[in-house]
């Protein structure tokens, strides 16, 4: 049997904050580790740390102390540039705003990862409109995203994220936005995904979304307390 790789790796990590000359500590000495088709949810109250563990595991920030492997790859002391590089290449980001082009059709907004990373100008149609195609949008190439029901937006978030093939797909309050039945077809589809050997990390504050994941990691004042 294939030994599991391991994928994203937490050692030690604190991160420590100067608010009005106060130290504010955000993590305090989190170790975890995430294998190769895990599908974990991140859940704590507000103020748990949520926020700045994702940041951290999404390379967009850096520790104060301890050390973070993405990949095998350590990326707790690299520059701004560096970590960007690491984003384009290894995480796809969906955000509970979507945060999709307005005035951008739906292969448009999921063309974008693939300008920026060097893929073949001559491939890039063809490769949004397959990762559309799977999320249920193949209809919707050309439609913008005020076109498009909150639902369908967050599937061509999705598309976006997954286009680049990463190694994780990052997912903070991913139903947040919508309506009881678009967030389980959302739900639904990133249970396909990691049925398909996906990584999928999910940022919540939602019980009944967090225990749809594989696995569940609670935060509390910084703290991993299971």
């Amino acid at each position: 049997m294939a030994k599991t790789k391991n994928i994203l790796n937490l050692e030690n990590v604190s991160k420590i904050y100067q608010m009005d000359g106060v130290s504010v500590k955000a993590l305090d000495n989190v170790t975890l580790t995430i294998t190769e088709g895990d599908f974990v949810s991140i859940i704590g109250p507000s103020g748990s740390g949520k926020s700045t563990m994702m940041h951290i595991v999404g390379c967009l920030d850096t520790p104060t102390s301890g050390k973070v492997f993405l990949d095998g790859q350590e990326v707790s002391q690299m520059s701004e540039r560096q970590l960007a590089q690491v984003r384009n290449k290894k995480i796809g980001f969906v955000f509970q705003q979507f945060n999709l082009l307005p005035r951008t059709s739906a292969l448009e907004n999921v063309s974008l990862p693939l300008l920026y990373n060097g893929t073949p100008s001559s491939q890039i149609p063809q490769k949004a409109a397959e990762v559309l195609g799977k999320v249920g949008l193949g209809e919707r190439l050309g439609h913008h995203p005020n076109q498009l029901s909150g639902g369908q937006q967050q599937r061509v978030a999705i598309a976006r994220a997954l286009v680049t093939d990463p190694s994780i797909i990052l997912a903070d309050e991913p139903t947040g936005n919508l309506d009881s039945k678009s967030g389980v077809e959302i739900m639904d589809i990133f249970k396909k995904l990691h049925h398909q050997g996906r990584t999928i990390i999910l940022v919540t504050h939602d019980d009944e979304i967090a225990d749809q994941a594989q696995r569940i990691i609670r935060l509390r004042d910084g703290k991993v307390i299971n």
